[in-house]
């Protein structure tokens, strides 16, 4: 069921993004939004709770939340919503995504999720959420993606000292 939601939740991230593109931020796309992050708590929650963690789900959980922010992000972009340099937020993805797939070789496991990456993500959503609730842009929504930005300074330590140096002892 879990892996379900997952799916349900990739698929849904079309309408939405071809709605953003051609309307821009609206309470239908908000509600939309809303729904799409509600099934992403749904899918861990049921996942951990009736033991159906897979690697499956780990991994194109994780495809999903990237998906999603993606499409959004473009989406407002090319409504003119948000700023471009807006699109930084996905150096930071980018890094993670290559660190995640060097650690997954490495180590033939899939890597957790830490704090530091749920902190991001939910400033992320949030930064977001706010554009597509109000219809434009705003200081709040400036204000925790600039922080959802800067958890990438303690997301490098935290690598290099739970990873990287734990691996050398």
């Amino acid at each position: 069921m879990a892996n379900v939601l997952t799916i349900i939740r990739i698929i849904g991230i079309f309408p939405l993004f071809i709605s953003l593109m051609n309307n821009g931020p609206t309470i239908y796309n908000f509600i939309l939004f809303a729904f799409l992050g509600f099934t992403d708590f749904l899918d861990g929650y049921i996942a951990r709770k009736y033991n159906q963690v897979t690697s499956f789900g780990k991994i194109a959980d994780g495809i999903a939340d990237k998906l999603l922010m993606l499409a959004i992000t473009i989406g407002l972009l090319v409504s003119k919503t948000i700023p471009y340099w807006t699109l930084i937020i996905f150096i930071r993805e980018v890094c993670a995504i290559v660190y995640s797939f060097i650690y997954i070789r490495g180590k033939n496991k899939i890597p957790k999720p830490d704090i530091y990456g749920k902190a991001k993500t939910t400033l992320h959503i949030i930064s977001l959420a706010l554009v597509l609730l109000i219809g434009k842009w705003n200081i709040v929504s400036l204000i925790l993606l600039v922080l959802a930005i800067l958890t990438i300074i303690p997301e490098i330590i935290y690598i290099i000292k739970n990873h990287i140096l734990a691996d050398k002892k």
